[in-house]
């Protein structure tokens, strides 16, 4: 399939795995880093992965920041 026939359809790709997926199918997620607004379009797989690893990361950082005192 075209990229442009993709676009008309409403096709989106997983910034993670490059799957094409519908726009009911899109996980939207928003990340505010050091540099900036971080905007990704995930597929179903993906966003669980992502949102496991966040929040270790998160988990982690919390915890660094207890140790600081």
């Amino acid at each position: 399939m075209s990229d442009w026939v993709k676009k008309l359809i409403g096709m989106q790709e997983c910034f993670n795995c490059n799957k094409y997926i519908t726009k009911k199918q899109v996980y939207s997620v928003d990340v505010d880093t050091q540099d900036g607004p971080l905007h990704l379009k995930l597929c179903q797989d993906c966003s669980g992965d992502f949102d496991d690893m966040m929040k270790d990361l998160e988990e982690n950082l919390n915890a660094q920041r207890n140790n600081t005192f």
